[in-house]
């Protein structure tokens, strides 16, 4: 079967559907999300199953696997394999046989991986279907090995080892590390970066560390903003030095005593005015990963993206045109890009400089902290204005690059 031409006549309908606005899709997702394995192989301090636990301890089903297989793998250009579920895709039973599927179908692999296991007997397979392989880390040496409890030396050298059979089969696919930045580490950074360059890793995503557990919180960057700062503004100067490619966040808001709200409000009572309600305008951006994604978890929940937790249907209880045209499909692609729910509200307007961010709202509120944000939300009615897109090689207003 020419798998190519399939995916490519499904990208132009699915173009045309997502940039139409229909609910009901006779194109499937461009590309899609998969994790075969609920376990780890590591307890790392950060990780978000410390607070809410794995999604399983399961494998992916042979009912959900052949689902994948039948389904999504012929028409999708690029599958991203784990990184959804805090589990490791490289230790599934599962994880060679999916790599020879995807090379069937001619499928490519987004893998993230922790980078404990680089196995001879799958390893050439992996740079066959690579088109990203990022490397989850939380710092270098002797910080790395804090949190993962893994030696930093064999991490190191499942990289080099990657770094250096791409070289040798002649591949292109980029190699990255996805750093999770934290108060402990965030010193290491300019290292990283000429480690990074000095054995043949291409990118560095830096990540503001998420906060799932209470003794975390003062470890985040937003307590530690102008130490932050600094380590940002270093490490961006020696990446253009070394003309490396490194994604870092904005810096952090450290504020000033002009203009602030507190003294706008108390110029107000001076002047014996009433202070009148804040009404706020917000722009977001257009999503079609509704359109144009899907995620299939190893239990055979599928969801619209790696952030939207609710589940659309599962793959165990019917097959996945039922769930990818059912009702809950259906309504979040016809509200979507109107009149979003907090999820997406969320993932679209990220403010890791804001006390009320992501990664402060992971933590459990107070009582008081309830009945204050539910006042705020009483005064407070924001008017959503939505422009651009969220994902500029999936606009449908233009050309799809996958």
């Amino acid at each position: 079967m020419d798998y190519q031409a399939l995916k490519d006549q499904n990208r132009i309908l699915n173009q045309e559907e997502a940039r139409l606005g229909l609910t009901r899709l006779k194109s499937k997702p461009l590309y899609f999300w998969f994790d075969i394995h609920g376990p780890c192989n590591l307890k790392c301090a950060h990780c978000g199953f410390q607070k809410y636990g794995r999604t399983s301890e399961e494998e992916v089903s042979e009912e959900v696997y052949a689902s994948v297989m039948s389904e999504l793998m012929p028409t999708a250009y690029v599958c991203n394999l784990g990184g959804t579920n805090w589990g490791e895709m490289t230790i599934s039973k599962h994880f060679h046989r999916f790599l020879l599927d995807a090379k069937k179908h001619q499928v490519k692999i987004n893998l993230t991986t922790n980078g404990t296991r680089m196995w001879d007997e799958w390893f050439d397979d992996l740079c066959d279907t690579l088109t990203v392989i990022g490397f989850s880390m939380e710092g270098i040496e002797g910080e790395f090995e804090k949190l993962r409890g893994f030696k930093w030396k064999h991490f190191l050298k499942n990289v080099e080892k990657v770094c250096q059979g791409r070289s040798d089969k002649g591949k292109s696919f980029r190699i990255e590390w996805r750093y999770c930045a934290h108060a402990d580490s965030i010193h290491q950074l300019p290292a990283m970066i000429r480690l990074a360059k000095s054995v043949g890793v291409d990118r560095i995503q830096v990540m503001n560390l998420v906060p799932y557990v209470e003794s975390q919180k003062y470890k985040a960057l937003g307590y530690h903003r102008s130490l932050a700062n600094q380590y940002f503004r270093e490490s961006r100067q020696i990446a253009r030095e070394l003309n490396f490619d490194i994604e870092i966040p904005r810096d952090f808001n450290t504020g000033d005593f002009q203009g602030t709200p507190l003294l706008q409000i108390e110029r107000k009572k001076a002047d014996a005015a009433p202070v009148a309600p804040i009404f706020t305008g917000v722009e977001l951006v257009n999503c079609y990963r509704p359109w144009q994604a899907t995620v299939v978890g190893e239990i055979g929940d599928v969801r619209p993206c790696c952030v939207y937790w609710k589940p659309m249907g599962n793959l165990r209880h019917k097959g996945f045109e039922a769930v990818w045209n059912g009702r809950k499909y259906r309504q979040l692609r016809d509200s979507v890009n109107e009149h979003s729910d907090g999820i997406c509200y969320s993932c679209r307007l990220p403010q890791f400089d804001s006390e009320q961010n992501r990664a402060a709202s992971q933590l459990s509120s107070s009582l008081r902290e309830l009945v204050k944000q539910g006042a705020e939300r009483l005064w407070t009615k924001p008017q959503v204005h939505y422009a651009g897109v969220l994902d500029d090689q999936l606009d449908p207003g233009g050309v799809i690059t996958i």
